[in-house]
């Protein structure tokens, strides 16, 4: 099955932004909190595979 395909069975509503602003707010505060986790683990896995040592 083609990507476009699966795109076309889903709902139209799962293209609308949430309608209110406090959903919106707390999807925006979701992604954020999961790109910035995204590279702090990226980051983690880089300074132990080269060897780099932190020190705080």
């Amino acid at each position: 099955m083609v990507a476009s395909e699966r795109m076309n069975k889903l709902p139209a509503e799962f293209f609308l932004p949430p309608q209110t602003n406090a959903a919106l707010q707390r999807e925006t505060v979701r992604l954020v909190a999961a790109c910035v986790a995204f590279i702090v683990i990226l980051g983690v896995i880089v300074a132990l595979t080269q060897g780099i040592v932190i020190t705080v």
